[in-house]
């Protein structure tokens, strides 16, 4: 038997996972990346920001119960001035660097999402999500940094590894008959011109219809309550 972390997640307002690639319009991916839900989890377990020292121990998968509707909103975002020029040359400047300016930024939405989320981990790691879950270290967002999240029944459940066509998750690579999509599955840190970048690497997935799909080839699956899911087995 192995054991999975599994919880339920409704977003009560609205949510948004940007496309980090974006700048001036923030499309919204249709459901939580990997990175989006191992964040979750870090805020959850009091990991600061971009913690990621144990990412490779954990995989995720999701089941989209409800996928909302989807809303654009306006927004004006303030920014501090970036000083770009030469010392001299900013010293001629009689309004000095420390101003803002403002941009208009539209931004997708979804209203009314709601998740099943489950985590594959050590057994120690399970235990640690599961007790930081049921009392989060910080208040816990999914998505954007005002886009709350119920977490609802977090539990640890056993279950023996199978073989099954019908598939209710979402799956990684490309499957006829799905919704493609290709989102965030790691971020790692690069040194280009002697500073830090952070580099993307993504991950195709497929999202099947509701009710699941029926492959051609079986895959191997966990039977959780009913829904057969699948892992990410490569390491993020």
């Amino acid at each position: 038997m192995e054991k999975i972390l599994t919880c339920g997640l409704i977003c009560p307002f609205w949510t948004s996972f940007r496309n980090p690639s974006t700048v001036n319009v923030h499309v919204t991916y249709p459901f939580p990346p990997p990175t989006t839900l191992y964040g979750m989890l870090n805020a959850a377990r009091g990991m600061p920001q971009d913690w990621q020292d144990d990412r490779d121990e954990w995989q995720v998968s999701l089941v989209i119960k409800s996928s909302g509707e989807s809303i654009q909103t306006f927004s004006k975002i303030q920014k501090i001035y970036e000083e770009k020029r030469s010392k001299a040359d900013a010293a001629k400047d009689e309004f000095g660097k420390a101003f803002f300016y403002k941009i208009t930024v539209m931004r997708q939405k979804m209203i009314g999402v709601e998740y099943t989320a489950y985590f594959k981990a050590p057994e120690d790691r399970l235990i640690e999500g599961h007790q930081a879950l049921l009392s989060p270290h910080w208040p816990l967002y999914l998505g954007e940094s005002d886009d709350l999240v119920d977490i609802l029944s977090p539990r640890i459940v056993e279950v023996e590894p199978i073989t099954a066509n019908r598939i209710h998750s979402i799956i990684p690579g490309l499957i006829q008959g799905c919704r493609l999509v290709k989102v965030p599955n790691r971020f790692t840190k690069q040194i280009v011109r002697k500073k830090e970048n952070w580099h993307v690497e993504p991950q195709l997935y497929s999202i099947p219809p509701s009710g699941g799909i029926e492959l051609s080839k079986p895959k191997l699956a966990y039977s959780i309550e009913g829904r057969n899911i699948v892992f990410n087995g490569n390491s993020w």
